[in-house]
């Protein structure tokens, strides 16, 4: 599988504070405070091997993995508060296919000037 070039997250978020739209090409979800997908792009799609024709669940948390999610749950609630600005995890997914895969998520809050949470995804290489 080809390594992914990934931009930083302060340059997706200077992006995204100009109103400019998601780049589709970065593995990119915007969550509301409640936890609910409100974008996914296609590359994150694609990542998570979702095809375009299936519907997804819209809560993330279905996603993340019982043994993470606990601490994901905990700094999304911080953020949705206006007090935690970002969080790095790794954190187990379950994919379109049923399997976990592990994942470094970077979240920042945009709480305040969209009303989200953005998520950049980075999965880990499988040994």
């Amino acid at each position: 599988m080809p390594t992914q070039t990934v931009k930083s997250a302060s340059s997706i978020r200077k992006r995204f504070l100009n109103k400019e739209i998601l780049d589709s090409r970065l593995p990119l979800l915007l969550l509301s405070a409640d936890g609910d997908i409100q974008h996914i792009t296609p590359a994150a799609c694609r990542l998570l091997e979702y095809p375009s024709h299936q519907p997804i669940d819209p809560c993330f948390f279905t996603y993340v993995h019982s043994r993470n999610l606990q601490q994901v749950w905990h700094d999304l609630a911080a953020m949705a508060r206006q007090r935690k600005l970002q969080a790095s995890w790794l954190l187990r997914l379950r994919t379109g296919r049923g399997h976990w895969r592990w994942f470094q998520v970077r979240a920042r809050n945009l709480m305040a000037e969209h009303a989200g949470i953005l998520l950049l995804l980075q999965p880990l290489q499988q040994a």
